[in-house]
């Protein structure tokens, strides 16, 4: 009968230190001795115990390696009763070791650690949706075998080669580098995980480009109120110019706003992007248009009925572009602080109108009253000053 167990093989060490795990088996036929891809420090392993300790991913470890303990043991004793005897050290090598290659290759590949942060439940719906786009396009730049992808294969060359690869589909250097910057983050945590010591980031540096203006001149806001629309047109237009309205609401806080959300004149609400709290003055255009589309289980009837705001909201940029070359939904934040800027609003007040407070100063909506006032007098005048009231032009909201 074979007896199987760990072994720290400290008869080789690495340059950092560690030495590998290896599985004994040791029978009458022979003994033989398997690494597990785990290497450990003398101090990360109890001798005693056959188990690892100190170490930052111990338990994840503990768990694998066990694991593996028993799907060894079984795959032991079916190979003897299929064969009708003890077996050979050649045979036990022929099942042990593919068993252990295999599932210590896919428990470290780039996929495997990729999916593990994807299942991160800490990390927002978004952000999932990202590293798995991420995940995918690695996936159709290997082909062939993308699964059993090690870290140690990913060099500078490679990433190099991976950068290119994606240009045709992610022409923006900025949209590239989102996905260096999420491989950048599995590669953190494999380190972390003891997984690999391979950084090829540090000779690797990620592009980006600086992101263009997104706003619309006065006149070109002015053109979309006044131009001739389609009703369906008119919808996605008066979504935007409300969006403008409440200080550049994002889509996604505005379609997805209940009526609850309304407290004496005002749009309290948390920002779905930074969890902070908003209160933004409803002023009476505003008001008109909520009015004119006013929903039931939402503050606009667009996302009513079970409707999802992504779709509305790809429908409407669609719609915006085609009146606006290059317009999109988030132009009316972009716009409305940058009209501010052009009628002498000081730059500490925008940053309060879209909530870029310090971080050294945010203090709760109870104790802002004064900021508030300032916000919704800033607010005001930039209405104002779209709409043609130019008396406000001059009229400073002075900063404390």
């Amino acid at each position: 009968m074979s007896k199987l167990s760990y072994y720290l093989d400290c008869r080789t060490q690495r340059s950092d230190g560690t030495s590998a795990l290896k599985l004994m088996v040791n029978s009458k036929a022979g003994n033989i001795m398997v690494s597990t891809g785990i290497y450990l420090t003398p101090q990360q392993w109890s001798p005693q115990g056959k188990i690892i300790v100190k170490h930052p991913n111990r338990v994840q470890l503990n768990s694998h390696i066990t694991n593996l303990l028993c799907q060894a043991e079984d795959a032991l004793m079916k190979a003897r009763a299929a064969n009708g005897r003890a077996l050979t050290r050649e045979e036990m090598k022929q099942v042990i070791f593919p068993l252990y290659k295999e599932d210590y290759v896919n428990y470290t590949s780039v996929r495997t650690v990729f999916e593990r942060t994807i299942e991160d439940p800490l990390l927002k719906k978004r952000t999932h949706e990202l590293y798995s786009c991420t995940l995918s396009k690695i996936e159709s730049f290997i082909g062939h075998n993308a699964d059993k992808l090690r870290f140690e294969e990913i060099t500078v060359g490679w990433l190099e080669k991976f950068d290119k690869w994606l240009a045709p589909s992610c022409p923006s250097a900025n949209a590239r580098a989102i996905h260096m910057r999420n491989l950048r983050k599995v590669f953190n945590s494999a380190i972390d995980d003891d997984i690999t010591s391979n950084y090829p980031f540090r000779k690797f540096r990620i592009k980006k480009e600086a992101t263009r203006k997104r706003s619309l001149t006065v006149e070109q806001i002015r053109s979309l109120m006044t131009m001739e629309l389609k009703p369906y047109q008119k919808r996605y237009v008066d979504t935007f110019i409300l969006m403008f309205y409440l200080l550049g609401i994002n889509a996604v806080d505005l379609l997805t706003a209940t009526p609850n959300l309304v407290i004496n004149g005002r749009l309290d609400y948390t920002r779905s992007k930074t969890k902070r709290p908003y209160s933004v003055k409803i002023e009476p255009e505003a008001q008109e248009i909520i009015d004119r589309y006013k929903g039931r289980s939402h503050l606009l009837s667009f996302c009513d009925n079970g409707r999802k705001y992504k779709n509305y909201l790809k429908r409407m940029n669609i719609c915006l572009k085609k009146l606006i070359p290059g317009c999109s939904s988030y132009y009316a934040r972009h716009s409305c602080a940058t009209i501010a800027a052009e009628i002498d609003i000081p730059l500490d007040t925008i940053a309060n109108m879209l909530g870029h407070t310090d971080t050294s100063r945010r203090v709760t909506l109870v104790y802002v009253d004064f900021n508030l006032a300032k916000v919704d007098e800033a607010n005001r005048r930039v209405i104002d000053y779209v709409l043609g009231k130019g008396k406000y032009r001059k009229n400073k909201v002075k900063s404390k």
